[in-house]
C-alpha cells in the first residue's frame, strides 16, 4: 500500500467519525410499540413482562382460591353419601392432600404476584434514575441544541 493511499484511507475514516457519542440502537421506525415512550424518546422503559407475569400470578391465585372454595362443600356431600364404604377414607385423604397442594399453589401465586409487581416498579424507577443521571452528563463539544 502506497503512502498516499494510506493517507487517503485515514482521511476518509476521519470524515466518517463523529465527535458526538452515539449509542447502538434500532432506528426509530423499528422500535417496539410496547416498550413505552414516544417514537422520539431517548430512553425506552418496559415493565410489561413483569406486570404481565404479576397479573397472571394474581389470576392463578384467584382461580385456586375459587377451586378451594368449591372443593370443600363438594367433598362434604361425598363423605356423607359414602359412609361405611372403604373408599371414604381414601376420598378424605385425597381431599386433604389436594387442599394442601392447592393452598400451597395459592400462597405461592400470591407471593409471586407481589414480588413481580414490585420488580416491575423497581425496574421502572431505576430506569428513570439512570436517565436522570445520564441527562446530567455533559460531554465536551456538545452543540447548544443538544444540551
Amino acid at each position: 500500500m502506497a503512502w498516499e493511499e494510506w493517507e487517503q484511507l485515514k482521511a476518509t475514516a476521519a470524515q466518517r467519525r463523529s465527535t458526538q457519542m452515539q449509542l447502538n440502537q434500532l432506528p426509530a421506525d423499528q422500535g417496539s410499540s410496547d416498550s413505552g415512550g414516544g417514537a422520539d424518546a431517548d430512553l425506552r422503559i418496559s415493565k410489561t413482562p413483569w406486570t404481565s407475569a404479576s397479573r397472571v400470578a394474581d389470576e392463578l391465585r384467584t382461580a385456586t382460591t375459587s377451586g378451594l372454595t368449591d372443593l370443600r362443600p363438594a367433598s362434604v356431600g361425598t363423605a356423607a353419601g359414602t359412609e361405611g364404604f372403604a373408599c371414604t377414607a381414601a376420598l378424605k385423604e385425597t381431599r386433604t392432600t389436594w387442599e394442601a397442594r392447592l393452598t400451597a399453589v395459592r400462597d405461592e401465586c400470591g407471593r409471586l404476584h407481589g414480588t413481580l409487581a414490585k420488580t416491575g416498579r423497581h425496574f421502572g424507577e431505576v430506569d428513570h434514575q439512570v436517565k436522570g443521571r445520564a441527562d446530567g452528563v455533559r460531554v465536551g463539544n456538545t452543540p447548544a441544541w443538544a444540551r
